[in-house]
């Protein structure tokens, strides 16, 4: 039996160890997908390993050979979701050098994220996810050091004090100000997907947004 995904419903091996590695692999990437569906759609506390397995045409015990409980599947939707944010800002901050540009970069990036993957933002970022929310809070006193993605920008921030492109300033607490704002544009984009029609007004939404945070950087800074 095909489920929605176009996969066979069945899980079974077919003895040859590199094949039974990828079908595990791709099973379990069905399985997060599922996971991510279900959490944007109803909530972490709708989400059920039955629900999940249904989506997937697996069994509820066949999902608990992957993943021990609903809170080890949340962890690891959180896990796949930051590690393609982070993937996509490292990607730029190989190319692009100047913290100014750099910046810049990283927060198109990060509002493209949000409307390139809605359902995986609102899953992780907009949804109680249970315990796994301890993971993904941002406002909390040392986030840089525990989350990759705010040590990157916390450090960017610091490196552009240090060079002279922005004001004195805390880089922490600016880099969790930074993302507050640039949050609020992404979650919009995550919720309304618009149109063709609308994608240039969108664009210069972000432009707009991106201009008035590095201004705020920058201060009464002339370099650019």
């Amino acid at each position: 039996m095909k489920t929605k995904h176009g996969h066979d419903a069945s899980d079974a091996s077919d003895g040859s160890p590199a094949l039974d590695s990828a079908r595990e692999k791709d099973t379990a990437e069905r399985i997060l997908d599922a996971a991510s569906e279900l959490l944007a759609a109803s909530g972490y506390a709708a989400l059920s390993m039955r629900k999940v397995g249904a989506c997937v045409g697996l069994s509820q015990a066949a999902i608990y050979r992957h993943y021990a409980d609903k809170a080890e599947l949340v962890g690891k939707v959180v896990e796949r979701g930051y590690g393609l944010l982070r993937a996509s800002l490292e990607k730029i901050g190989a190319e692009v050098k100047n913290p100014v540009e750099l910046l810049a970069a990283g927060m198109h990036a990060y509002v493209t994220f949000a409307g390139e993957h809605p359902r995986l933002f609102k899953a992780i970022l907009l949804q109680d996810i249970g315990p796994s929310q301890d993971r993904v809070n941002a406002l909390s006193p040392g986030v840089a050091r525990q989350r990759k993605t705010f040590e990157m920008l916390a450090g960017l921030v610091a490196k552009g004090v240090a060079e002279g492109l922005f004001s004195p300033c805390d880089p922490e607490i600016t880099a969790q100000a930074v993302w507050a704002a640039m949050f609020g544009l992404a979650a919009r984009m995550a919720l309304e997907q618009g149109d063709r029609n609308g994608a240039g007004r969108r664009h210069a939404i972000v432009e707009r947004q991106v201009e008035i945070i590095i201004r705020g950087l920058r201060g009464n800074k002339e370099k650019s």
